[in-house]
């Protein structure tokens, strides 16, 4: 790999052991992939704290190795502006969720180094949500695989996948090394998806994005005929373009900046396959993530990736006057931000009126003491992951149905029949 001097000087150690130690994973990551050069980056998104060690299914010498990592990394001043991801729990939630006292006092540290080291402490998997809008063609380095999809297709900004390590050695050394869609031609869509039903709710985008994520892998799609997404659509489709598959990016002509036309989303060669999501396709899509044959619910989780103002601004206008049925929580999930805008809007009172609970800086199931059994939510990535790692039966609904189901105590479909 090509290295500049100002580069070398970072690698031969004259800047501290860890700042080389730092450039050292990501000059060693660039040469994997086969970069041949690192370039400057101006906007970072990173773990700044540990998540729990049964999201990371992690072994005790594992998570101290994190720890060290991490009380090191926040003891330097990032080169960018660096937002951070969520947190394993606010403060307000320790005793909600079993927080052990060993984990607090971790955590407690860490936000303290590294609020004094100038991160942004926005605590979110949505940082777009939250000021941290990057614009089109800005390098950036981003963790958090939904909203490094959303920054490649809807931004236009230009981000690979990152993980704790390489997002916080991005942020300290201002590089990253230059692959995959960092490069204009590993942008372009190889996979084209024509879309021949309507979407009628942002749950409908997210199983969209599911199906394509399965069908897509590694690839890029273009969607046709989807018509123009909200903000809220947008994430869903996101979101679940990264949790059914490993895609990176897409492609909505007229939306994406750099896919105002098909030849520009293409690079004027056709997508190598193509296939159809049509009214069968959303059916099954749905069917795969409701695995819970019961009627019967206990949890309705809300806010995956984290709810935007209008989301929950929609969530309490559905809720006043009504109440949460007995033996059914509510969690809707969000940034501090948010939450605050909401206080002061009076949505986050009318929420607690009928019994629903704001879940803020985190996610309920990477708390993984989220105790839920049978869980009904309105993100094909939160019921993904509800599935997988704490082996919950999901439902997946739109948001009218979820809050109709926490009303009732029971579930009754709503996403499909709008398709009847």
């Amino acid at each position: 790999m090509e290295l500049t001097e100002a580069q070398e000087e970072i690698l031969d150690g004259r800047r501290g052991p860890f700042l080389a130690r730092c450039m050292r994973w990501l000059v060693e990551w660039g040469e994997a992939m086969g970069a041949r050069r690192l370039v400057a980056v101006t906007n970072t998104h990173a773990l700044v704290t540990v998540p729990g060690n049964l999201v990371a299914g992690a072994g005790p010498e594992a998570l101290d190795r994190s720890l060290k990592l991490l009380r090191t990394a926040c003891r330097y001043r990032p080169c960018c502006p660096t937002t951070a991801h969520i947190t394993f729990a606010h403060e307000e939630q320790y005793e909600e969720i079993q927080m052990p006292a060993e984990q607090v006092a971790a955590q407690q540290e860490l936000m303290q180094l590294a609020a004094r080291a100038g991160y942004l402490m926005t605590y979110t998997c949505a940082p777009y949500l939250v000021g941290n809008v990057p614009v089109k063609g800005e390098v950036c380095a981003w963790t958090e695989s939904s909203a490094v999809v959303y920054a490649n297709s809807i931004l236009g900004a230009r981000t690979t996948r990152h993980g704790t390590e390489s997002a916080l050695a991005a942020a300290l050394t201002g590089y990253v090394p230059e692959f995959g869609v960092l490069l204009d031609a590993n942008r372009r869509a190889t996979l084209q998806v024509d879309v021949n039903v309507t979407l009628r709710s942002p749950t409908d985008w997210g199983a969209l994005g599911y199906f394509a994520g399965q069908q897509a892998g590694l690839e890029i799609p273009v969607f046709t005929r989807t018509g123009r997404p909200s903000q809220d659509e947008a994430k869903q489709l996101c979101a679940a373009l990264a949790s059914g598959g490993g895609v990176t990016m897409c492609h909505i002509l007229g939306v994406t900046p750099e896919a105002p036309t098909w030849e520009a989303a293409t690079g004027g060669k056709p997508p190598q396959r193509c296939v159809t999501f049509g009214p069968s396709q959303l059916r099954a899509t749905y069917g795969q993530l409701r695995t819970q044959t019961a009627r019967q619910i206990d949890t309705v989780i809300l806010g995956c990736p984290h709810a935007s103002l209008q989301e929950v601004a929609h969530i309490a206008l559905g809720l006043q006057g009504r109440r949460i049925a007995a033996g059914v929580r509510l969690w809707i999930a969000m940034a501090h931000p948010t939450r605050a805008a909401a206080e002061r809007l009076g949505y986050a009172r009318l929420i607690r009126q009928a019994g629903g609970y704001l879940f803020i800086d985190s996610c309920p199931t990477n708390s993984m003491r989220v105790r839920a059994s049978r869980i009904l939510t309105n993100g094909f990535k939160q019921a993904h992951y509800a599935r997988n790692m704490i082996g919950a039966e999901v439902i997946v609904d739109d948001l009218e149905g979820c809050l109709q189901a926490a009303c009732r105590g029971t579930w009754i479909d709503s996403a499909l029949s709008k398709h009847h």
